[in-house]
């Protein structure tokens, strides 16, 4: 196993502060595998945290990032508005078996942890977590590019975007759609068009036809003395 130094490992910073940034349960209440301070618990949470606060999450697998490496791939991720959190394998499974649970961390029997989740498969070597807080196809458009340049240092193998699990086939093809404020935009000019004299002469168009058709027929049936 090589060594990234320990600029890679932030998680220990991290879990200084987890019980600050994570909303736990009431302590009273909750009951978890792990004692509640426990590096584990903490280190869970923060997943929860994770997933749970950002709409876009990518997996990427790294490779002998040295330590100059890593702060430039930090600093590019940060100025397109995500961040790199290096994960614990292991204990990332655990949380997405778990993740349907009210608490992941909280005693589960086998036969209620997810263990067919379609992200378990993707944690086979050293993985970090790129999040992005906004469903922007563009921030992912221009990490991608960002990795191409990489040389394999870093490369995706899969992403959680909302709702959905995309590999990179999907990924390649989310990343040209535009952003969901244009989409948004888009969809409030359409409605706007149809609100105004679209609708409106929509909606009269069979009303006046139907008109003009009584009227003839009125006029073709009336007698000549009711004239």
């Amino acid at each position: 196993m090589f060594n990234l130094g320990a600029s890679f490992f932030p998680r220990i910073r991290l879990i200084s502060g987890a019980s600050q940034n994570v909303r736990f349960l009431t302590t009273a209440a909750r009951v978890t595998v792990k004692p509640l301070q426990s590096r584990k618990t903490l280190l869970i949470d923060t997943y929860k945290d994770l997933m749970d606060k950002n709409p876009v999450v990518l997996f990427a697998h790294y490779n002998n990032l040295l330590k100059q490496e890593n702060s430039f791939f930090r600093a590019q991720i940060q100025a397109l508005g995500g961040k790199m959190t290096v994960l614990r394998n292991q204990l990332f499974q655990v949380y997405l078996r778990n993740s349907h649970l009210a608490d992941p961390c909280a005693p589960s029997a086998k036969t209620e942890q997810n263990r067919t989740h379609p992200l378990l498969p993707l944690f086979k070597g050293p993985t970090a977590a790129i999040s992005f807080s906004e469903t922007d196809p563009s921030q992912i458009l221009k990490f991608l590019k960002l990795l191409e340049k990489s040389s394999d240092k870093m490369f995706v193998v899969g992403a959680r975007i909302e709702d959905q699990v995309m590999d990179i086939t999907k990924l390649q093809q989310f990343k040209t759609l535009p952003s969901k404020s244009a989409l948004q935009s888009q969809l409030l000019g359409v409605l706007s068009v149809l609100s105004g004299a679209g609708l409106v002469k929509t909606l009269e168009a069979g009303s006046h036809s139907l008109y003009l058709t009584l009227q003839s027929h009125h006029d073709n049936v009336e007698k000549p003395e009711d004239k």
